[in-house]
């Protein structure tokens, strides 16, 4: 099975608006795997992660993504310079 084109917009359109997702992203690692990237209003990293893996759970639930399983959840770290520019 392959990454379908329209994930994105699959993804997209199963998001609801309490979710809080302010952008998706696909990364295709292979033609049967992919990353799914949020950008996602949050209060803390834990939260973040709980509400991403919440989020990939609806969604895989709802058969809105390709036969696929979650592997893994995690927030990318920021270097702390650009977090001080950011809230500066």
């Amino acid at each position: 099975m392959e990454v379908p084109d329209d994930l994105r917009e699959a993804a997209r359109a199963g998001l609801r608006p309490r979710d809080r997702v302010e952008h998706l992203a696909v990364h295709p690692q292979s033609a049967e795997h992919f990353t799914l990237g949020f950008y996602l209003l949050s209060q803390s990293l834990e939260e973040a992660e709980q509400h991403a893996e919440s989020v990939c759970r609806r969604l895989l639930g709802a058969r809105v993504l390709p036969t696929a399983r979650l592997l893994d959840v995690g927030v990318p770290l920021l270097p702390m310079a650009l977090l001080e520019q950011r809230s500066g």
